[in-house]
């Protein structure tokens, strides 16, 4: 192929160039105020930036990413914090495909947009539709929802599956070479982003897909294909995580020590709980039943966790005390304890997915369906045990994740990808709808039908308030009657905000049936349809998102500094000696502002240590309760004792207690030093016998040692001293007269800690549930702990190796594929 050939086959591609150019201006329009200067205030990248400072510091300061940090929970692997994806092709790609838009807002819309475009035009629809379903995928209000709230590794790995799945259903319909590397680089992507959730339910959706196959296979007496292609794909599985197994890894790794990992303590019958999450915590944020229709009706149980507001038009037939009560009472009243909206995919989607069920005749169509059913089933969570059961003590894995929810995230792909292959089939074959009218109707009665019953009779399906809150105001109500009219005013208006969004949805639907109608009997032609349905289902998506975000939701830079520098980080940090901090003005165990600047005790982070969590359940949360109450009541003895008797705080290296970040912290002058020397050991010899020993022992005198056998004869003399530090690697000096065991404020780890006295290699000891100890022979030593973690080793090795590997395939795959067509032009 010469240069004349290049340039016109590169040439048949600007249409597509400019429909990324109309993707990126939509993307930038959306999120326009960062175009101004301004940011978004979003929680959970709030609380990755306060959790990762410490290693962000640190490899500027070195140019070395530490796998440690002490920043919080007293310390922990960071792979869950901040994963080093140097070696990770795919982690360079993924910068590269955003086109420079802002990575936390538009960037993400952006790549919405492109994955979605992409896998309709595998599956060869013309651009127009293409484009039509990539806006009504990317502006779904789950996916606009957890931009706001900062999810931006799991937006960035949904993202991505539309990508994975055309690149598996290239392999599918023959074109297995093209599809296998394109779903090497889709899945290495998804892998990259690093939500093992979000790709976990990706794969539940690809075996369900390929379990029909297979179906399909056995009919159609056409098994070695089948076996041909999933042989391509499992290549392909293979190819495309070892890029990211450093982190699939040490994620991996650090899940056995988690509290997604099992439980080392036995249960009140005296055996040992299962692996994974505790189930209550698992099934927590489970999608009610009652819920669903958000799907296609948005406020059906209220929307978000918000007030009701002035503006709801039930206020105007109520007193003015009842509305005002009313007006600020919650518009949410589902079964979660709240929400920042609900998982909307949009009416006229929704009603194109029923129209794809009865119009489109693929086989694609079963899985879809499937897809789609067993997303929503799974979503119920503990409102559906049946399922929910089964899969949490049986299938692999599935205990190690929460927020059940979030499977929901098959169905926000798989409604509109069925309903823009039922659009196709109309654009196709317009007069299908007048010679099949029933499935039109049917399509049109199960979307516009249901929101029209929902409208008509909203009462017969719903009681408009929490099981909480029914309780709350039957018993308030006999106390009062005035709460009877409360109650009552609550349900109005939320019967309210319902039946407008009901009616509402009813409108878009009926609207969009009208434009497939007008098509089919000749009236309109199929690209005005496809424009007036695209169009449609901008405005119907957009104004539902802009509830959830909007540019009300930016704020200038100056206004958002989370991480001010207060008086009580001042002070602290003027002291230089080795210190640990927990706040006392918040839940310590759900902040991260004390850990951007110190040493924290608290944190927030989905898994922590499972034996830290054990500590605080057992003892810091009490702790720290009893310690918060004396301060609040201003009880200086109480105060005193409350620390005096703060076993595990203490023994954490607590020196500091912020209670206000404007005041001076309180100093704990019963901390413990980094390190210290016992003069006497309690050997135990399983994790029971441990943490209920912390209890009774004088941890500052005593050490408890678990399975190991351990002696100490030092005396108050010795001492101990930390001389170095940096997040993975920690120096101390020593100077005692006897043989003794010297017990160090560090979190114990056994996946990767590597401890030397002197240069020489000495084994660690696990001490005091949750800490470090070692055997130190009389005379001045030089300790040093270094976290060197195989897995994080031999993973950049292979993950370096592996990215070479693809490269040279892309290349050679784009290579041939150009000769190849060279060859068919000639």
């Amino acid at each position: 192929m010469n240069i004349k050939q290049v340039l016109r086959k590169l040439a048949s591609y600007w249409p597509h160039a400019l429909v990324l150019l109309g993707f990126a201006i939509m993307s930038l329009a959306y999120f326009s105020p960062v175009l101004k200067g301004k940011v978004l205030s979003q929680s959970d990248n709030i609380q990755a930036t306060g959790a990762a400072r410490e290693l962000v510091n640190y490899e500027q300061q070195t140019g070395e990413r530490a796998q440690w940090t002490d920043s919080m929970f007293g310390g922990m692997p960071a792979y869950q914090i901040k994963a080093d994806s140097s070696s990770n092709i795919f982690n360079k790609l993924s910068h590269w495909i955003r086109f420079g838009l802002p990575y936390t807002t538009a960037g993400i819309l952006f790549l919405y947009l492109v994955g979605f475009y992409i896998l309709l035009l595998t599956l060869k629809m013309n651009r127009w539709l293409a484009v039509a379903g990539a806006v009504a995928f990317a502006l779904g209000s789950y996916n606009i929802i957890i931009i706001a709230a900062g999810h931006i590794t799991k937006s960035y790995a949904i993202a991505m599956m539309p990508l994975v799945v055309a690149g598996v259903l290239m392999v599918f319909s023959g074109r297995r070479i093209v599809g296998g590397v394109f779903t090497v680089v889709a899945l290495g992507l998804e892998l990259a982003y690093n939500h093992i959730q979000i790709t976990y339910y990706l794969a539940l959706a690809l075996v369900i897909l390929a379990i029909i196959e297979l179906f399909f296979a056995i009919r159609e007496r056409t098994l070695p294909t089948y076996a041909k292609n999933i042989g391509v794909l499992a290549a392909a599985v293979v190819l495309s995580v070892l890029p990211s197994l450093t982190n699939l890894w040490t994620t991996y790794e650090y899940g056995l020590y988690s509290i997604r990992g099992a439980s080392e303590l036995s249960s009140a019958e005296g055996e040992k709980s299962g692996s994974g999450l505790d189930k209550d915590y698992a099934l927590a944020w489970s999608y009610g039943v009652s819920e669903t229709p958000t799907l296609i009706v948005p406020n059906v149980v209220g929307g978000a966790s918000e007030p009701i507001g002035q503006d709801n038009k039930a206020l105007r037939s109520m007193s003015p005390q009842i509305a005002q009560a009313v007006s600020q009472s919650s518009a949410y009243w589902g079964g979660r304890s709240f929400t920042s909206g609900p998982v909307y995919v949009g009416a006229i989607v929704c009603f194109l997915f029923f129209i794809g069920c009865f119009f489109y005749t693929g086989r694609l169509k079963w899985w879809l369906i499937v897809a789609t059913v067993f997303s929503i089933f799974l979503a119920w969570g503990k409102n559906f045990p049946l399922l929910t059961d089964f899969m949490f003590d049986y299938f692999p894995l599935y205990n190690k994740f929460r927020t059940v929810e979030m499977a929901l995230v098959i169905a926000t792909v798989t409604i509109p990808l069925l309903g823009m292959l039922g659009l196709k089939a109309i654009y196709d074959n317009p007069e299908d709808i007048k010679y099949h009218p029933g499935k039109f109707f049917g399509a049109l009665g199960l979307s516009a039908g249901f929101a029209l019953v929902l409208f008509a009779f909203p009462t017969l399906f719903y009681d408009f308030l929490s099981s909480q809150e029914g309780e709350q105001l039957a018993e308030l109500t006999r106390q009062n009657a005035l709460y009877a009219q409360l109650q009552q005013g609550l349900v109005d208006a939320r019967v309210q905000l319902l039946r407008e969004d009901a009616f509402r949805s009813v409108v878009f639907i009926v609207l969009a049936s009208s434009a497939l109608w007008f098509c089919s009997v000749g009236r309109l032609n199929t690209k005005i349809m496809t424009a007036a349905i695209a169009m449609l289902t901008v405005i119907d998506l957009w104004s539902v998102d802009r509830r959830y975000l909007s540019d009300e939701d930016f704020k200038d830079k100056r206004e958002t500094q989370t991480f001010a520098l207060t008086n009580a980080d001042k002070a602290i940090l003027a002291d230089k000696e080795p210190h640990r901090v927990v706040a006392l003005y918040a839940n310590p165990f759900n902040e991260v502002r004390t850990s951007y600047y110190h040493h924290s005790v608290g944190g927030y982070h989905g898994a922590k240590l499972r034996r830290y969590q054990d500590v605080v359940d057992y003892y810091m949360a009490r702790e720290w309760q009893a310690v918060s109450a004396a301060v609040r009541s201003q009880d200086y003895e109480g105060i005193e004792k409350a620390l005096a008797s703060a076993t595990t705080l203490n023994m954490l290296n607590t020196k500091y207690l912020i209670y206000n970040p404007q005041q001076q912290p309180i100093v704990n002058p019963y901390a413990f030093p980094r390190a210290w020397f016992v003069s006497d050991v309690v050997n135990v010899s399983s994790a029971d016998e441990a943490i209920d020993a912390l209890g009774k022992t004088n941890l500052r005198q005593t050490a408890v040692i678990e399975d190991a056998q351990a002696s100490s004869s030092a005396d108050s003399t010795a001492t101990v001293r930390q001389v170095a530090y940096a997040p993975d690697k920690v120096s101390y000096e020593t100077s005692s007269a006897k043989d003794g065991l010297a017990v160090f404020s560090e979190i114990y780890y056994p996946a990767g800690w590597q401890a030397t006295i002197d240069g020489k290699e000495a084994e660690i000891l696990h001490a005091d549930y949750v800490l470090r100890a070692l055997q130190v022979p009389a005379g001045n030593h030089k300790i040093e702990f270094s976290f060197k973690p195989t897995s994080y080793r031999v993973g950049r090795v292979v993950s370096m190796v592996a990215s070479a590997l693809i490269v040279v395939l892309v290349l050679g795959v784009m290579f041939f594929s150009l000769i190849k067509s060279s060859k068919e032009e000639k």
